[in-house]
């Protein structure tokens, strides 16, 4: 993919298969099947049709603890995304983090302009509501990779939300337990547009995607972020420096 948009969705929804189910059902069902995957698997490299009226493995594969599904739509790939579970085993000695249900997606950059951002938008924010998530972004590769991925690391830092939140990003959804915590009705309108939604609250600093690495969104990003609480925020410069959260 080229000029990638990227999401994620932190929630702590335990997946069992009924859940499991019903969030592959959401996927498959937005918008009258635009996100819906050619293909699928447990892991790459994907190589299983999505049949969407059968989706009794997939479900199974993400309900098992540890479990994930993988997807794509089509080719080259425009749209894919990865469903995580990360809930121990019941044997483990230790417990499940409390953000065990994580889903992250890419959407190609021309193929997202050509359907509509304002479609990629309304995805996110219906997953948001389906998986009943506390946080998610949507933002370009390019902006996350600044934010999240330091030198000589290959995957995302700070993505746990229950070590703090990942960052102020393009687009942001908090559920109302997390802005209520966060103070986000306070936050000055002039930093970025505040949308409620059934459940939580959006954030979005600017109208386009391709303005997210622009200097002005940049500064009122951080502005946002000194006004909401640095220490509640992850930063790339002290990756490993300890967070405030809530009580999850």
């Amino acid at each position: 993919m080229k000029n990638e948009l990227e999401m994620t969705l932190s929630s702590r929804r335990i997946l069992t298969e009924p859940l499991a189910r019903e969030q592959i059902t959401a996927l498959s069902g937005f918008a009258d099947g635009l996100m819906r995957p050619d293909k699928c698997g447990e892991f790459e490299p994907i190589k299983t049709p999505f049949d969407p009226a059968d989706i009794s493995e997939p479900t199974q594969w993400l309900a098992d603890a540890q479990g994930s599904f993988f997807y794509r739509k089509g080719r080259p790939a425009h749209v894919a995304g990865q469903m995580w579970n990360r809930t121990l085993p019941p044997t483990s000695r230790f417990p499940s983090p409390a953000f065990s249900n994580y889903w992250t997606g890419q959407f190609d950059g021309k193929w997202a302009v050509r359907v509509g951002i304002e479609k990629v938008e309304d995805f996110v924010s219906e997953m948001f509501r389906a998986t009943d998530s506390d946080f998610a972004l949507l933002t370009t590769e390019v902006d996350r990779k600044a934010k999240n991925q330091g030198p000589g690391y290959y995957s995302y830092r700070g993505f746990d939300l229950a070590s703090g939140i990942p960052g102020l990003y393009w687009i942001n959804w908090f559920s109302d337990e997390l802005a209520g915590w966060l103070g986000l009705d306070g936050l000055p309108k002039e930093l970025a547009e505040s949308r409620r939604l059934p459940g939580g609250v959006s954030l979005k600093f600017c109208e386009s995607p391709d303005r997210c690495r622009d200097i002005d969104v940049l500064q009122k990003q951080r502005v946002a972020i000194e006004w909401l609480g640095p220490n509640k925020f992850f930063d790339i410069r002290e990756p490993d420096r300890k967070l405030d959260t809530p009580d999850w």
